[in-house]
């Protein structure tokens, strides 16, 4: 089926060729609060509006006059085309009787079960006045369903949790059923963080795609943007786009708001870039491939193509206060020496030839290209072998000696590239990434970077047992990734990570352990 479908900012926000894939769908939008999602809605059903589409607007904290005067100066408004529904103010109209509820809907919140009810008999009316007037299918099949609930936070505020995750599950086969588009918005903040995160495990799988929009106040000025983070259907772009809400609450895209693209780490440059032979980089990534550029050529770098771009699993270590002034250098030599024996006496790193490593000074980088559960494995081998190590030590004259480390685990994508020897190495954003998450922890943590953990608790149960959720956290350039821990009573820290009491805005666990 071909569909009219019009979602706000959609072709700023995912590629051309991937748009004639979108006929309908279920979408979450999440955000802070007053980070401008009720004005997204309002978009939404105005621009689908003005194509003559049934609208259906659900929101559970407005009454039906907050609602016209939201919507008055929308075109198209005052129609037969859109309707307003609050679940928390729907009342059992004389004679409909609970008795005409479906056996699915009488396990509901009756006032829930009779949202339902509304939505189905609406979708239903209209589809057959459409016939009825003698419209052909193929123009009733044109134009479509367009539903918006705000907020599904809300929702969960005010109702049993199970009634509303079965009020929209049903909803979805409702949708699904009548290839309707829908957007659900979700509150995302420190202090609905964990609830946020409970709806979204619920429910993911319902989601044919995620927004998100971040806001931002520097001097007094509110600026937002916008970003498709994922999606079945669309391919998303790398680039946030900006967006304003003018005086009468209405949304306008900048579609200028294309960023440039680091030749690095492949993420969109939002401060001021830094160009090298034509190529623009963050700051700090310019630094990096210059580095790149000194050890094994300009040629080997900028030539490598996309033959020369691989994903492998990654394992990043460093030794816990390896810069204390009180050490030695010798000290910290022989810190070094013990943790690079130690990890080639595991059983994981000696076991598989397919895996590059890169000395880092203080610890080292390992990457393993075709085992995602090597990293893990190496993690638990080597903090095992600590401590025996660290108890041996212990109670010595030698105290100095005991050694800390802290892991961070990811997976991505990376350059080969080749030394002065002519052998080959990698570089780039999957083993940037596994040092973002490692900087975060604190001794004894392994941390693992979300796209990674997940793929290990899909591979073993055991994995599921000792992986456990930590939540949400801002890294460099404005990138926000989920991290997991691992750890069980013979390895890992169950404790949070000190580093996530000052990132609390993007924090979704308060709690002093995992």
């Amino acid at each position: 089926m071909s569909c009219n479908i019009h979602i706000p900012g959609i072709e700023f926000l995912a590629s051309k060729e991937s748009l004639g894939k979108l006929t309908e769908g279920i979408f979450l939008l999440k955000g802070a609060p007053g980070s401008g999602k009720t004005s997204y809605s309002k978009r939404f059903i105005g621009d689908n509006l003005n194509q003559k589409n049934l609208c259906i607007y659900i929101n559970s904290s407005f009454t039906e006059k907050q609602f016209k005067n939201l919507f008055e100066k929308v075109k198209g408004f005052i129609t037969n085309n859109v309707i307003f529904i609050n679940p928390f103010l729907k009342k059992l109209d004389a004679g409909s009787g609970i008795q005409s509820l479906s056996p699915l809907d009488t396990s509901l919140d009756v006032k829930l079960a009779l949202t339902l009810q509304t939505i189905e008999s609406t979708i239903s009316n209209w589809k057959s006045s459409g016939q009825d007037n003698g419209k052909k299918e193929e123009t009733i099949k044109e134009s479509n369903v367009f539903l918006i609930i705000d907020s599904l936070s809300h929702l969960f505020a005010i109702f049993n949790e199970s009634d509303v995750l079965k009020f929209i599950n049903a909803l979805s086969f409702i949708l699904k059923d009548n290839e309707a588009t829908a957007i659900f918005t979700l509150t995302s903040s420190s202090s609905s963080s964990s609830l946020s995160e409970k709806i979204l495990d619920s429910l993911s799988s319902l989601f044919d795609g995620t927004f998100e929009i971040l806001v931002d106040e520097k001097n007094g000025i509110l600026s937002r943007k916008i970003k498709l983070i994922s999606s079945r259907t669309l391919e998303p772009k790398s680039y946030w786009i900006d967006f304003k809400i003018d005086t009468d609450g209405r949304i306008k895209f900048s579609a200028e708001a294309k960023f440039l693209i680091c030749s690095l780490c492949k993420a969109p440059i939002e401060d001021e870039p830094k160009f090298y032979s034509e190529l623009a980089f963050h700051s700090k990534h310019l630094e990096i491939y210059l580095k790149l550029v000194g050890a094994y050529g300009e040629s080997r770098i900028t030539d490598v193509g996309p033959s020369g771009v691989i994903t492998g699993n990654f394992f990043f270590i460093d030794i816990v206060g390896l810069s204390d002034p009180s050490l030695s250098v010798r000290r910290q030599i022989e810190k070094i020496e013990v943790l690079n024996n130690l990890i080639s006496s595991c059983n994981s790193f000696k076991k598989t030839s397919d895996k590059k490593i890169l000395p880092t000074g203080d610890g080292m980088a390992i990457g393993f290209m075709e085992n995602p559960a090597l990293p893990l494995e190496l993690s638990i081998e080597i903090h095992k072998k600590l401590q025996e190590y660290n108890q041996r030590t212990f109670g010595t004259q030698d105290n100095n000696s005991i050694l800390g480390v802290r892991i961070g685990l990811a997976s991505g994508s990376v350059f080969i590239v080749n030394d002065v020897n002519n052998n080959q190495n990698i570089w780039g954003p999957g083993i940037i990434l596994a040092r973002r998450v490692m900087d975060v922890g604190d001794d004894k943590h392994i941390l693992i970077e979300r796209g990674l953990a997940e793929s290990l608790m899909a591979l073993e149960d055991r994995y599921r047992e000792i992986i456990k959720p930590l939540g949400n956290y801002l890294i460099k350039h404005g990138q926000v990734i989920k991290m997991y821990s691992a750890y069980s009573e013979d390895f890992g820290n169950p404790i949070m990570p000190s580093k996530f009491n000052t990132n609390s805005q993007y924090n979704t666990n308060k709690n002093s352990t995992i």
